[in-house]
């Protein structure tokens, strides 16, 4: 649940000075919240003068705020709001609407609103309308999500399992968002899977309900791992786990079918130890409120581009049945076989020095390779479309990781909001073909 605080500004000389409309409005406001998921958990007196701005500012910072309202009832001078406008968190600047529209000018708010934007000197959101009205709803709506994302990639805390998949050095780069990321060599795994009970296995394999090509006692060492990664993800937002080669080495079985089995139940695994494409994950389930998952570019053709992974994707993905199958490569059990459910996606991929690129398109539900897979028929990167081949050129020519972080649904512009807030540089599309692909 958001904290947002609530400062309403005016002068005395406006009539709507003396119409309590800070009173309704902040009502308003405060009934919106069970809809929106917020609650409103700070409104000051109506400020009029710069210490009483100041006295404000305190109690707003005081407060633990994840965004502060400063409310133009009427127009006000900068002096009035400006210790509002400089605290250390997201503000918005929200205008009223005028009571009447012939007359004596009642508040003048929204002037008051444009002077305040013209004194900005970070990024803030700017509001305008009663809380009713569906264009006030659809910004502060689309800022809650961004900012439910902030909140996940400035306060969560993952563990970094192993450290990254051999070989993959693009992986080494940690989240420069204020994220805490805790590392553990595998050996904690083999910890957890010594300590792990035979009558929990059991409990796993009487409960089992999904198609596979195994018989369950076949599936027992996969149940086993499973219990041991739940226990190593306790308390955890996610786990960047580094499921190979040791894991089949030592287990006898491929990581995928457990990690994909706790995908259902709610935990966030990123594979080959990718902790940035972890951090993509969290900031998109806490925008979209769905699970999010890794993805590789696999293949281009005709149908568009190949979206694909090994099989660790959770139930809430799957465009079909789902079975558990060999492994590709080394036919070990076992691997989530599925397709991915068509519809729109979005993705985020966090770079190292502050960067991000803010993607989607929509998946054609077709599936592809075995494991987790589907055609990404219609692409768009930072809101624009694109072509599916356009959008490969682009991944590549900006050098990017392999791993796509992929949420459910159309959430760009509340992810290109989130960079924003992060103070995140957004890099544009760069579909050209025919050059080198090095920058300096």
């Amino acid at each position: 649940m958001l904290r947002i605080g609530l400062v309403p500004i005016v002068r005395p000389l406006f009539r709507g000075a003396r119409f309590g409309l800070e009173r309704a409005s902040a009502q308003a406001l405060q009934s919106l919240g069970g809809e929106l998921g917020f609650e409103l958990a700070y409104v000051s007196g109506p400020v009029a003068d710069a210490a009483q701005a100041e006295a404000a500012a305190r109690a707003a910072w005081a407060a633990n705020l994840d965004l502060l309202l400063v409310e133009h009832v009427t127009f006000a001078t900068g002096d009035v709001f400006l210790p509002l406008l400089e605290l250390p968190l997201p503000v918005g600047l929200w205008a009223l609407p005028e009571v009447w529209d012939t007359g004596p000018l009642p508040q003048n708010a929204v002037c008051g609103l444009n002077l305040g934007v013209s004194l900005l000197g970070k990024p803030a959101k700017w509001f305008y309308g009663a809380p009713e009205d569906s264009w006030f709803r659809e910004r502060l709506g689309l800022t809650l999500a961004a900012l439910r994302g902030v909140k996940a990639l400035r306060q969560g805390r993952v563990l970094w399992l192993g450290g990254p998949a051999p070989g993959f050095f693009a992986f080494d780069a940690l989240p420069e968002t204020g994220m805490r990321v805790e590392r553990a060599g595998l050996e904690v795994l083999w910890e957890a899977l010594d300590r792990v009970r035979e009558s929990d296995v059991d409990a796993l394999a009487a409960a089992f309900d999904e198609l596979a090509e195994y018989p369950v006692e076949v599936l027992r060492p996969a149940f086993r791992l499973e219990l041991a990664l739940a226990e190593v993800a306790r308390g955890y937002d996610g786990v960047a786990l580094r499921e190979w080669p040791e894991i089949p080495d030592r287990a006898g079985v491929m990581a995928y079918s457990a990690m994909a089995r706790l995908a259902d139940a709610g935990h966030t695994f990123a594979p080959e130890g990718d902790v940035l494409g972890l951090a993509g994950q969290l900031a998109l389930q806490a925008v979209s409120g769905k699970p999010a998952i890794l993805l590789d570019v696999s293949h281009f053709g005709a149908k568009g581009l190949m979206l694909w992974h090994g099989g660790e994707a959770p139930r809430a993905w799957a465009g079909g049945p789902t079975r558990l199958i060999p492994h590709f490569n080394r036919g070990l059990p076992a691997v989530r076989d599925m397709p991915l459910k068509a519809g729109p996606i979005s993705g985020l991929r966090l770079l190292p020095g502050r960067r991000a690129v803010v993607h989607g398109g929509h998946l054609s539900g077709e599936k592809g390779y075995d494991g987790d897979s589907s055609w990404l028929v219609a692409a768009s990167w930072a809101g624009e479309p694109l072509e599916p081949r356009q959008f490969l050129a682009s991944w590549l020519n900006h050098r990017l990781p392999h791993h796509l972080a992929v949420g459910m649904g159309e959430h760009q512009p509340a992810l290109m909001e989130l960079c924003a807030w992060l103070g995140l540089e957004v890099l544009p599309a760069d579909p050209e073909e025919n050059r080198l692909v090095w920058r300096a």
